[in-house]
């Protein structure tokens, strides 16, 4: 399973990522695009709880879904510390069942886009679908085939300062056309000085999707596309140069 001793460095490595910033825009979006008031937020895929906590500090009421017991231990330690009655639920978003319908239902970070077939990415929109109170939205980010195809993905690495640590983190892509995929390939090492102290390898496996397929997915499933756009860009259109799209669509 993805995420589990990676879980360990994943606030590390994205400590300087905006979520303020992005629970601005799916507020911009909740605003603008849904027809009830939204109060109830279902997050499939909630990670540490970047978006959840955020949003629920802001008077929304959270559920957050997570399959990676070690992701939700945070979560759950940083809602008890910030002292925010959040719901993290550990489950299969493309199988799960809360319970319990929402205003609203989001998937950050590209959680859509670990589904890397066609029954596994019609069974998480289903389960989006099953939690929506009628007229409720679906927002979603995922990477934006053209612009793989166009950027194409390369080797990189990252390093980054915890104490008195230093974390790298390599990875190697390989792009399957035919799959729609790209394998990353994760080497994360924990160095004391010289000395490597934890060593983790993990593969992730993306999917980068296409317009019309996931309108396709989407009407399968009772969505009718609302708008879709470059991430954090709500007002324009999708390019070549825009690895990460946003997906809104309504529960008919």
């Amino acid at each position: 399973m993805v995420f589990e001793k990676y879980a360990d460095y994943y606030d590390t490595f994205y400590a300087e990522k905006d979520y303020e910033a992005e629970c601005d825009f799916l507020e911009k979006i909740l605003q603008g695009h849904a027809t009830r008031p939204v109060r109830h937020i279902l997050d499939l895929g909630c990670g540490t709880g970047g978006h959840a906590l955020p949003l629920a500090r802001r008077g929304y009421s959270l559920t957050g879904v997570d399959r990676a017991p070690g992701m939700l231990e945070l979560a759950r330690e940083k809602a008890g510390r910030a002292g925010l009655a959040v719901d993290f639920v550990e489950g299969d978003l493309r199988q799960v069942d809360v319970g319990r319908t929402f205003d609203a239902v989001i998937s950050m970070f590209a959680v859509m886009s670990y589904q890397t077939t066609n029954r596994d990415l019609a069974n998480a929109i289903r389960t989006a679908r099953r939690h929506l109170e009628p007229g409720g939205l679906f927002v979603f980010d995922a990477w934006f085939g053209p612009a793989v195809l166009t950027e194409r993905p390369m080797d990189r690495y990252r390093i980054v300062e915890s104490g008195h640590e230093r974390i790298v983190r390599f990875a190697h892509p390989e792009l399957d056309l035919v799959a729609q995929t790209v394998k990353v390939n994760y080497k994360v090492l924990c160095l004391r000085g010289a000395r490597v102290v934890d060593e983790v390898d993990e593969v992730h496996v993306m999917r980068f999707l296409f317009a019309q397929e996931i309108i396709g997915f989407l009407e399968a499933e009772g969505f009718r596309l609302s708008n879709m756009c470059p991430f954090m860009e709500l007002d324009r259109p999708l390019t070549e140069r825009d690895w990460n799209m946003t997906v809104v669509a309504e529960g008919v």
